[in-house]
């Protein structure tokens, strides 16, 4: 090969190099993943599913005292799809929080009725209306669960929300739901560590 040849081929060669690198280089410059771990950082997300209308409705109404209680939570209902997504997204750490019926938790935590995948899910129990449960992932910082409770327990009432202190559908009370339902005083952590 002469050496404008070779001049010519490892020009091509380093073109079609660089060509195949950029669309690399820019399909993880611009990942969604790190936008939506920042999104949900910032509002507090209650998972709800379309299949279930009731516990929508519910996820709604808790989601607007939520915000008129604790506007900076950005508290929002997040909607899966269906019951299976909801267990996917707390399976993966993706949704901390959820309504689920009675009927769906115990299928979930059971792991039977197309949840055996998603067994075994780390679920705690935070709130019970008497058809629905507020539901937690055991990971969900002590002063959400303390703060979310507390604020949901002030409108217990006309909600007709209890804390079920030893615990209901197969699983644990969330400890920061259980300071809340007692009364206990929780030492909050700073701004920067929430």
């Amino acid at each position: 090969m002469n050496r404008m040849n070779r001049r010519t081929w490892l020009l091509s060669a380093a073109s079609v190099a660089a060509a195949l690198a950029i669309p690399f280089r820019a399909v993880h410059a611009h990942s969604p993943y790190r936008q939506w771990d920042i999104f949900r950082k910032k509002h507090l997300q209650i998972l709800t599913s379309r299949s279930d209308l009731e516990g929508d409705s519910i996820g709604d109404e808790w989601v607007a005292l939520l915000l008129e209680r604790l506007p900076l939570s950005q508290a929002m209902v997040s909607r899966a799809r269906d019951m299976r997504r909801v267990a996917s997204l707390l399976k993966t750490d993706q949704a901390k929080l959820a309504v689920l019926s009675y009927s769906d938790a115990k299928a979930m935590i059971s792991g039977v009725a197309g949840f055996e995948e998603y067994k075994p899910l780390p679920l705690q129990i935070m709130l019970d209306n008497g058809t629905h449960v507020l539901v937690a992932r055991e990971n969900l910082p002590l002063h959400h669960a303390y703060v979310v409770t507390a604020t949901l327990l002030e409108e217990a009432r006309p909600l007709h929300l209890r804390v079920p202190l030893d615990g209901q559908l197969g699983m644990s009370v969330h400890p920061g739901a259980r300071s809340a339902a007692l009364g206990e005083k929780l030492e909050m952590p700073p701004a920067e560590a929430a």
